[in-house]
């Protein structure tokens, strides 16, 4: 089972990717601290649907802030 954890922030969202519990990737995605912050969420937007699309995770696991 392949998960995609995500740390999830408009500034900078941390992520790790696990196959069957074992850490495989990890890393962080960082936007412009100058874009307004609708900017910034679209970049995150289009940044995480790469993500899933790239690594096709069976599940999505969000930090509850």
């Amino acid at each position: 089972m392949r998960v995609l954890a995500l740390d999830a922030a408009t500034g900078v969202t941390g992520y790790a990717i696990y196959d069957d519990k074992k850490l495989v990737d990890y890393g962080t995605f960082s936007t412009d601290d100058l874009m307004d912050s609708t900017s910034r969420i679209n970049e995150v937007k289009h940044w995480l649907l790469d993500m899933i699309n790239h690594t096709k995770p069976d599940a999505i696991g969000i930090e509850n802030i």
